[in-house]
């Protein structure tokens, strides 16, 4: 992603947030911050722990598919540093890119093998969560659940595509890791409603959920927030108790990913320890991340 790009995602999200100010007012974005304490951020690094542990059980099968085999523990570090770029990079998909980017050279097909190991694995989930999402709408309004219903169906398209060969019991087990780890974040979600004492509301933490998948913006802020206000009125829920709770969530998702600071950190290290490799040795493992 060039700078520009950047730029402008970065630009996105200050409208976004911009924009939900001046519809709900500050304090609600301000209010969400006390849902920190001892407790919810244990919480939240376990349900990050939970999510990263079965996104690492997808990335480990579906590169094994693609011809790279790496064991569990290394998938975790790879994992764990993604979400924390794709938290903080503008776009949502910088640790993903980073990703195919230490994988290229290993796979059958260069930089394709990991490319569509990443995105089966990535959209996957965003399958689950705009299904969900599609269901959970219907009551609220027919045209949103309409468009949750098509961007799962596109998103299970390519996902299928992605683990085309692949034997049903490895492919059960990536679907299966996905709801748990959708599982994990909406349950996060719900903690951090519960914790700021408002109503604990399941379809807004759903749409809050799928809204974020959508990479654009830094983190989730601002299209998280505008989407759970824009279906606030139609779940009995005020506007500044949606962003207050999407707020809330929106912190413990950072804290959530913290752990990627370490496995980052030692993946920087190790690179410099190891001598540069030789165009001749280009296709040999690369140095865990």
């Amino acid at each position: 992603m060039t700078w520009a790009k950047r730029a402008l995602m970065l630009a996105i999200t200050v409208a976004l947030l911009a924009l939900t100010v001046r519809v709900v007012g500050a304090q609600a974005l301000v209010d969400g911050w006390q849902v920190l304490n001892v407790w919810t951020v244990l919480t939240a690094l376990a349900c990050g722990f939970i999510m990263t542990g079965a996104q690492a059980l997808r990335w480990t099968l579906l590169l094994a598919h693609r011809g790279t085999a790496i064991t569990w523990s290394r998938a975790l570090a790879d994992c764990y540093s993604s979400s924390l770029l794709n938290m903080v990079l503008p776009g949502g998909l910088g640790g993903d890119a980073a990703r195919v980017a230490v994988y290229r050279h290993t796979g059958p097909k260069k930089v394709l093998s990991p490319l569509a190991a990443v995105g089966a694995e990535r959209l996957s989930t965003t399958t689950l969560l705009f299904a969900t999402a599609a269901l959970c709408l219907i009551d609220v309004s027919g045209r949103l659940a309409l468009i949750a219903a098509a961007v799962s169906v596109a998103t299970l398209v390519i996902s299928v595509w992605g683990m085309r060969g692949m034997d049903w019991q490895r492919t059960l087990a990536i679907w299966a890791s996905s709801a748990l780890g959708m599982a994990a974040l909406f349950v996060l979600f719900l903690i951090a409603m519960a914790a700021l004492g408002g109503p604990v509301v399941p379809v807004l933490a759903v749409v809050g959920l799928a809204a974020m998948s959508i990479p654009i913006g830094v983190g989730g802020w601002g299209v998280r927030e505008i989407s759970v206000s824009l279906i606030a009125a139609g779940i009995s829920v005020s506007m500044d108790t949606a962003v207050t709770a999407s707020t809330g969530y929106g912190l413990l998702a950072v804290i959530s990913t913290l752990p990627g600071i370490v496995t980052v950190w030692a993946a920087g290290t190790r690179r410099k320890q190891v001598p540069a490799r030789s165009d001749s040795a280009a296709n040999e493992q690369p140095q865990p991340d």
